[in-house]
């Protein structure tokens, strides 16, 4: 029979995707996104298994809002709730799911009830990812719809999550998406509600990008936005990784700046090796670098998610 305090304890197990599962990301960088959602205040660590992938926590929200919540995360996996009490040898029950078990356990003196809270939908993520997402590309003045294109031009699902989650936003925003590509960024802004503008300097991805911005769409160059000053709230973005567009997304930070509101964001995904370039670029404005993560595109590409703030 349940405790009835059980419904009263709001302890969990949350079990970050590991590195050998695609993304290439380090434990700390799953916790930070985890607690830019559910809040560094609201989170009490009682331990953390790094090596594992893992932490056990308490937090003060009910399982229901947990996984409301956890809907929203990249690189989170799974997450279980636990309850303890003395065990008092009854029999003990349990069955492995995945990477973690359910039901009871034993624990020196205690018991461990883990109930499952909440799974990552491995197939949704399959589903949208950018080799497998249909996009309308117009070619030779006719629409067609293809898939899988350009899909190292596209954001994962789980990175676009992440990179929303990080930039910490407080859902009002209306934000521009100068690189818009195939739209991965776009369309977890969409999701979550936000305003998004995109802008995009390929012809050929209008049609894709109209459908999912809701034609809030500019075919423009970068480096000469047609829009005017401090017209955004947060810019979030992923210039090209290719190093023959390097000069160009240098060339394109100050219009950055130049669009976007005091108190604003910048949010850059980018190769790690034009790092130091933009944070050089940075620097002479007013902005204060809040975050630098460290995420493995595509499993070998290093890369970097900047975020700033003015």
């Amino acid at each position: 029979m349940e405790n009835p305090d059980y419904k009263n304890v709001y302890r969990y197990q949350v079990f970050f995707r590991t590195k050998k599962g695609g993304c290439g990301i380090e434990y700390e960088t799953a916790k930070a996104e985890f607690l830019s959602v559910f809040g560094e205040n609201d989170t009490e660590f009682i331990w953390e298994y790094p090596g594992r992938m893992r932490m056990d926590i308490k937090i003060k929200y009910p399982p229901e809002i947990v996984r409301k919540k956890a809907e929203k995360l990249g690189y989170t996996m799974g997450i279980t709730r636990v309850y303890e009490e003395p065990y008092r040898g009854a029999a003990l029950y349990s069955y492995r799911t995945g990477r973690w078990a359910l039901g009871w356990i034993r624990k020196g003196d205690n018991k461990i009830l883990l109930t499952e809270v909440y799974r990552q939908d491995e197939d949704k993520i399959l589903e949208n990812a950018p080799d497998r997402r249909t996009f309308l590309l117009e070619q030779d003045g006719s629409v067609s719809e293809v898939k899988g294109h350009r899909k190292r031009r596209g954001v994962s699902p789980n990175d676009a999550k992440f990179i929303l989650n990080i930039a910490r936003l407080q859902g009002k925003e209306v934000i521009l998406d100068p690189f818009a590509g195939l739209g991965g960024l776009v369309i977890e802004c969409v999701e979550r509600g936000f305003k998004v503008h995109a802008t995009e300097i390929d012809k050929s991805l209008r049609p894709g990008l109209a459908d999912f911005s809701d034609n809030q769409l500019a075919i423009a160059d970068a480096r000469k936005l047609p829009f005017r000053d401090k017209t955004f709230d947060s810019i979030i973005t992923e210039p090209p990784f290719d190093i023959k567009y390097r000069q160009d997304v240098l060339d394109s930070i100050s219009e950055l700046q130049r669009v976007v509101k005091s108190p604003g964001k910048i949010v850059l995904f980018i190769a790690a090796d034009m790092h130091d370039q933009i944070l050089e670029k940075m620097k002479y404005a007013n902005f204060q670098l809040d975050a630098d993560f460290k995420i493995r595109r595509h499993s070998k590409l290093m890369s970097h998610v900047l975020v700033w703030s003015i």
